[in-house]
């Protein structure tokens, strides 16, 4: 087990993230989200983008998961887009990520066999960074497990997919997460809808090894509209 992942068992990420089209968007507002869950007590954080993690590595020496999202131009249910080649794993690693994130769903337009050829370029480059194998499926946790060529499998992207659409909810994947520390000989990483502390604790009880929390704790504007549409829907019944 790589040093900065047997760093992380036990602990908390918080995943620190903003979209161009929110007020947050870019690295100096991240760097100061970054600052913010630090001071919370995060063990760990989550950033996407070489501009953000670069402006987070200097002022932490806390673990980096670093993700490059590309959506592209097709329907996000089919996409392949956290990480999806080496050049942009490059400029995650090099940015200063302690640990690549990278999409390892199986789908119709990208297989196991092509998954394999990433993973294996990114190792040749890379082989003291640490992986970690974003997922929807069971069958792909077990599948990605042994290539040998990941680290970390995490719940990431389970009801993000379309072969994993009828699993989304409000709350996270537990079973998922369950199943996959019951299949999978590599630390499980929770996250994914994780927004109360019950919610965390489920997934702890599952036996996730580490756990990621983002919209939960960095995203305002998702917090609002469920504090907005709760007040509504009570005044709505009464």
């Amino acid at each position: 087990m790589k040093p900065v992942v047997e760093k992380l068992l036990g602990k908390t990420i918080i995943s620190v993230q903003a979209y161009e089209d929110t007020p947050l968007y870019g690295p100096e507002n991240m760097r100061t989200m970054a600052q913010s869950v630090l001071m919370g007590g995060a063990d760990g954080l989550r950033a996407c983008w070489p501009q953000d993690i670069r402006a987070i590595r200097e002022i932490t020496d806390k673990p980096i998961v670093g993700i490059f999202k590309d959506f592209g131009e097709g329907d996000p249910l089919d996409t392949v887009f956290i990480t999806p080649t080496v050049d942009q794993a490059c400029e995650v690693i090099e940015a200063g990520a302690d640990i690549l994130g990278v999409d390892c769903t199986i789908r119709p337009t990208r297989g196991l066999e092509e998954l394999k050829r990433l993973l294996g370029g990114i190792r040749e480059r890379y082989p003291d960074v640490a992986i970690m194998a974003d997922l929807a499926t069971l069958e792909e946790g077990v599948a990605v497990a042994g290539t040998g060529l990941v680290d970390i499998i995490s719940s990431t992207l389970s009801g993000y997919t379309r072969q994993s659409l009828s699993r989304k909810s409000d709350r996270p994947d537990v079973e998922l997460v369950r199943r996959l520390k019951q299949e999978v000989d590599l630390p499980v990483n929770g996250e994914g809808r994780i927004w109360e502390l019950s919610d965390l604790e489920a997934v702890l009880e599952a036996g996730a090894d580490m756990v990621t929390i983002g919209s939960a704790v960095t995203r305002p504007h998702e917090i609002a509209k469920r504090f907005v549409q709760c007040q509504r829907r009570w005044r709505e019944k009464n």
